[in-house]
Order: structure tokens, then sequence, then C-alpha cells
């Protein structure tokens, strides 16, 4: 039989970390972060990173501490080991084919360990991956094709993805050139659509999804909030520094509240402006973030804790 585990999903600023936590501690579990943005250090304020100590990672074998898997690091959060956070610096490439495989580590791990592994996220492909076993095969890149997309305006190309393939622009970020030029190259040298091109594999896990459900004008509210929260705590400075040594114009700076300050910093518009434009797309994202997730409908939505832990009690005896 399938091992069981736990997937906490939801749009951003729906409660998944808190309620993560909650879960970890009421049946002794690890969660495993799996956000696309949070895989960055240094980018901690922007990402909502939980905030926790960083910790090397080391388990008690016949009586002696002893390190686990090398240097490899965790972060304690709430009392929780916590995983999947700041794997790669800002200017490394990491896609969804690295995550997989060290997210299989880690829930092996945790499960040699006697624990409950919890993903928490909101990067719904990347959870996709692990939940189905996704085949990551990709049609080849062809660095010919790659170059004439990249020559073009991103409106352009994801007016082109819009008519080639409408569900993968439901969910790509219109303003992630470097995504919206994969998707277009794949469905060039395949021929088929780039939301189509994952196939299932045999499920490694037994897995209960909990999704975290509010009215949309109260996941808006607390987006607000949040925006509100980060530019207070820092943001600015935050960018500033990651500019000063990565500049703007790599992938993991193009994300929501990144290219926005970048934008400020530049002298492109005021900071009013750009606070309303990370909130205006933090908004759109969990509007994509929820589409996403309402086609799955092995997603059990709660909306409060007490539920999540009677349906993750009953999951587990079951």
């Amino acid at each position: 039989m399938p091992s069981k585990i736990i997937a906490v999903v939801g749009p951003t600023a729906s409660g998944k970390t808190a309620l993560g936590i909650e879960i970890a501690k009421t049946f002794d579990g690890e969660v495993i972060s799996v956000d696309s943005r949070q895989v960055y250090r240094g980018m901690d304020i922007g990402t909502a990173k939980p905030e926790g100590d960083e910790q090397e990672s080391e388990i008690e074998i016949g009586g002696s501490i002893q390190q686990l898997f090398g240097s490899r690091q965790h972060r304690v959060v709430g009392g929780v080991v916590h995983w999947g956070i700041d794997l790669v610096d800002p200017d490394e490439d990491y896609s969804v084919a690295q995550f997989k495989p060290y997210a299989q580590e880690r829930i092996s791990d945790i499960l040699s360990r006697g624990k409950l592994p919890i993903l928490v996220g909101g990067t719904g492909f990347w959870l996709q991956a692990i939940i189905d076993n996704l085949d990551l095969t990709e049609g080849k890149p062809d660095k010919i094709l790659r170059e004439e997309l990249e020559a073009r305006h991103i409106d352009d190309l994801f007016a082109e993805l819009k008519r080639v393939d409408p569900e993968a622009a439901e969910v790509i970020d219109r303003h992630n050139k470097r995504k919206i030029v994969r998707a277009l190259e794949v469905v060039r040298t395949t021929g088929k659509p780039f939301s189509a091109q994952q196939r299932k594999g045999e499920p490694k896990y037994d897995v209960l999804q909990i999704g975290l459900s509010s009215e949309r004008e109260n996941i808006y509210e607390r987006i607000d909030d949040r925006v509100v929260e980060m530019i207070a705590r820092g943001l600015v400075g935050e960018v500033r520094g990651l500019k000063s040594l990565y500049g703007c114009d790599i992938e993991a700076m193009t994300g929501i509240g990144y290219r926005q300050i970048c934008a400020f910093l530049d002298g492109s518009v005021k900071l009013d402006e750009a606070i309303g434009e990370i909130k205006k797309d933090s908004r759109r994202y969990a509007k994509r973030q929820l589409t996403w997730f309402k086609r799955d409908e092995r997603i059990k939505w709660i909306d409060e804790s007490k539920k999540a832990l009677k349906l993750v009690e009953k999951f587990l005896k079951s």
C-alpha cells in the first residue's frame, strides 16, 4: 500500500502555513514547502517565507547525533520542521524537474523516521508533479526558436499562448516571460499543448488533499493587508539588496513583489503605484491558483482547522 501523506493547498494568504503547522503538531509531522519562490535564498519578505530558525539536518542514530544528508538544512517554524526553503541562490535555475526528486527524498526520509509528511503550498503544478507522479519529460530545448521567441514583446507572446494553449495561459503568470517562452517552445517543438505534456505515473503516495476555502473578497483583503505588512517589514530594502547582487533581469526577480519594487527602484513608478500593482497582481495570482485547484475533485475543501484535523484523523485511521 502507498504511504499516506497530507497536502494543504489553496491560494496565497489563505492560511496554509498555519494549518500545516497545526496538523504537524497534532499528528507528529514535518512540513515540505511546495512554493516555487520560497526555494530562493535571500528572498524572504516578498515570498512570505515562514519565519524560523535555520538548522543543520541532524538525527539521533544509535545514541549519537549524526548529520542527515550532509549539509542539507531545514527551518524550524513554530516548533515544526520545514523543508523546501532556501534551496538555491536567486541566480540559479530551479524547476519542478529538480524539485520533484528533492521532495520525494524528503518524503522518504520523513516516513523512515515514523513521521507524517505534509506538503504545504500554492504552486499547483509542483504539487501535482508529486501527487500524481508526473512524467516531466518535455521536448528538447531549441536554442534558435527560443532566441526568436525571447526577442518578441511579452504581450505578443502571451497572446499567442492564449491562442494555442488557453489552459496554460490561465495558470501561467502573464508577466513571467521565461515561462511563457518555454510553454510556446514546447508547443512548437512537440505539436502538443504545454498543458498536456505531462503524463501521470503510478501513484507513489496515498494523499489526502485539504483545500482552504474562503470568500474571494476575504482573500483579497488578506492579500492587501499582507502587502502592507511586507512593505513595513522592509520589502524595498530586501529588493534593493538583491538588485545590487543580481540585477532585476534574472527569472527569480520576475516574481510578484520583486518586479514591481524593481520598477520603483529604477524610477519607472512611484512607491504607492508599485504597492498598488503588487496588490493587483497578487489578487490575479490568487485567482489563477483557485482556477487550478478547483479542477481537482479530490481536494477536500474546508473553512476551519477543526474540520481539517478531523479529516486527517479519519484518513490516517482508514
